[in-house]
């Protein structure tokens, strides 16, 4: 009777324990959709979770993706919303926006001094070989933005024109290969003006002192005004945007690209855009 009375206490206690380890578990690694921090994130994800600061680089002088309020200060846009759902699923309170440009992001990543780039980098194979990448979150085109009196309507008439564009972007080689398969020639020397900020060129184009400004229509679309007009005609080179990190940082990596996949599956980025007021995805 004591052997029996002995076995049931030791069954008792064991059910208890499993009981116990359950709930905890429940409750103490949960979803972080539901606002608790994941168990087992790769190291570097680990270490942006200790600082308690997720660092991103992102445009300030894109409406629509990455804007900057002058008056606030405020960041707002697709890609801001897009950093502010990583650091609310890693468990991190705090985002500290870096303005970034085309020629100044990678150089930051590189540094050290953000964690990860969501700025419209267009993600292509020569990148790959200096930063990770992850799926694609948004696609876009290449396009001009023109004065509507320019007479600019085809590849032709730009034979003889001035095109601004940002340094470091890859906007002028895709215009110029473009061009060649349409049988007209532009080069670099005679043809295009670089610019450090979007806002330069816009006010370039103002001034007269370039003919067209050239980039992602999307980006195009936050400078429209009555005085110009984005060229349907002319929209050329997709252009795929993927979030950046350092090669070194794999777990960080693989960690978002498997939240841009489920966030692209779920409608989550969908409705990101669409909350944003930026324009449908390029589909060719």
């Amino acid at each position: 009777m004591k052997n029996w009375k002995k076995g049931m206490s030791l069954l008792l206690a064991v059910i208890m324990c499993v009981a116990f380890a359950a709930c905890s578990s429940s409750e103490g690694g949960g979803s972080a959709e539901g606002g608790s921090t994941p168990d087992n994130l790769p190291s570097d994800v680990q270490a942006i979770v200790d600082r308690g600061v997720l660092r991103v680089g992102v445009k300030s002088d894109v409406p629509n993706f990455g804007y900057q309020d002058v008056l606030t200060e405020e960041y707002s846009g697709l890609e801001i919303d897009l950093a502010n759902k990583i650091a609310e699923t890693i468990g991190v309170d705090d985002v500290e926006f870096t303005a970034v440009t085309a020629a100044t992001r990678g150089q930051l990543l590189d540094s050290g001094d953000i964690d990860m780039v969501i700025a419209t980098f267009t993600i292509n194979d020569e990148r790959k070989e200096s930063w990770n990448f992850t799926t694609p979150y948004y696609t876009d085109a290449v396009s001009l933005l023109v004065k509507k009196d320019s007479g600019i309507a085809d590849y032709a008439d730009l034979s003889d024109k001035v095109i601004g564009v940002a340094t470091g972007s890859t906007s002028m080689e895709a215009l110029i290969a473009a061009a060649a398969e349409q049988g007209v020639t532009l080069t670099s020397a005679a043809n295009f003006s670089e610019y450090a900020t979007y806002p330069e060129i816009k006010t370039a184009l103002d001034a007269g002192r370039v003919d067209a400004f050239c980039v992602d229509g999307s980006i195009l679309s936050g400078y429209l005004d009555d005085s110009v007009e984005l060229l349907e005609s002319i929209r050329f080179a997709p252009q795929e945007y993927g979030i950046a990190t350092k090669l070194s940082n794999t777990g960080l990596a693989e960690y978002l690209d498997d939240l841009v996949n489920t966030w692209l599956e779920d409608g989550t980025i969908d409705q990101m855009i669409s909350d944003n007021g930026a324009a449908a995805s390029f589909e060719g």
